[in-house]
């Protein structure tokens, strides 16, 4: 196959696509003129699947049913949520599924990650970060750069 830039070659790799039906499982937001929009926020939510209402339905339903007992007793337990991940997840990264757990979001994973990792010395304290990142995550820097300073000794105490 030779790769062409016009629009016809475009629709028919689209119409050849094996995943093309996956588009239909969507919500396309729409454009003014009522047509669906071409959708690349990658950081970000990305577009709503169709299915996603009925799911998020069924954990209100088992919360306004049963309160604090859903973390046990919901259609799909809240206290167990993260097991059915950890295989799948696994294996998009290439670990064992005793060497990985999905929790939290990225923005408080990035927080216990640097509280945790981030050790600065002389000659290694730089921290890069892409240029805009995700506003809620380019705070994490600032606010454990100034729980860690906070916790250094001073010149007269060491």
């Amino acid at each position: 196959m030779t790769f062409s830039a016009d629009e016809n070659f475009a629709s028919q790799l689209d119409a050849e696509d094996p995943l093309r039906s996956f588009r239909d499982k969507f919500h396309l937001p729409l454009g003014k003129d009522g047509k669906p929009l071409i959708y690349f926020a990658g950081n970000s939510l990305g577009l709503m699947p169709k299915s996603a209402r009925q799911v998020v339905d069924q954990e209100l339903d088992d919360w306004a049913r049963l309160g604090v007992d859903a973390h046990l007793d919901a259609k799909t337990p809240w206290y167990t949520y993260h097991e059915p991940l950890r295989e799948p997840t696994a294996r998009l990264i290439g670990a064992k599924p005793v060497e990985v757990i999905c929790m939290n979001s990225l923005t408080v994973n990035l927080h216990l990650m640097m509280a945790t990792f981030y050790r600065p010395t002389k000659s290694r304290f730089k921290i890069l970060m892409e240029d805009p990142a995700f506003p809620s995550d380019t705070s994490c820097e600032p606010t454990t750069l100034s729980i860690l300073l906070s916790k250094m000794p001073t010149s007269s105490q060491s």
